[in-house]
């Protein structure tokens, strides 16, 4: 017995074939049943549905790898970026940043900084967040340290203090400044 004449090109697979670019797993769905649709020589198109399956599971694949790289590169510190600690730490350093340039200012705002940052660590669920948060205070602290004694900062506090905040910035932000 023959088989049935052709009935023209199968509409799942031109569709299967669009949609493997737009919405992979839509397009590969059709795809799939456009392949028993146009089995057999029932209907054309069979061509187009082999494509859509195999674009399809390309684009599938490289949206799996893109996200698996986000993943390992921007949302390492994930975790961290929405523990207390630096939740409560940022709100510290945002609003220290604009200290006065008076003495008396200078140290107030200081002292409400150290206790800030130590509040913070308290509140921290993770180890290298609460480690953070205390060396950044401790920093504060020699800081404030060396205004009310009058005497000059521990040499190398500046860069003590760069690289802590470093590490809160890493810790603390999605993507944070990574070395």
């Amino acid at each position: 017995m023959a088989p049935a004449p052709e009935q023209g090109i199968s509409g799942l697979a031109i569709a299967g074939l669009i949609l493997a670019f737009l919405m992979a797993p839509v397009g590969l769905v059709l795809s799939v049943i456009a392949l028993f649709q146009t089995g057999k020589g029932r209907k054309g198109g069979r061509g187009l549905a082999v494509a859509g399956v195999i674009v399809s599971v390309l684009a599938m694949a490289i949206s799996a790898a893109a996200v698996v790289f986000a993943l390992a590169t921007v949302g390492k510190n994930v975790a961290t970026v929405a523990d207390p600690g630096c939740t409560a730490g940022k709100d510290v350093i945002i609003n220290s940043a604009s200290m006065a340039s008076d003495p008396a200012s200078v140290k107030t705002e200081l002292k409400k900084a150290v206790d800030g940052l130590t509040a913070a660590s308290a509140k921290a669920r993770h180890d290298d967040v609460r480690d953070a948060m205390m060396a950044l205070a401790n920093d504060y602290n020699e800081l404030l340290q060396a205004i009310n004694t009058g005497n000059p900062p521990p040499a190398g506090l500046e860069q003590k203090l760069q690289s802590d905040a470093n590490r809160i910035d890493e810790l603390c932000t999605l993507g944070g400044a990574t070395k």
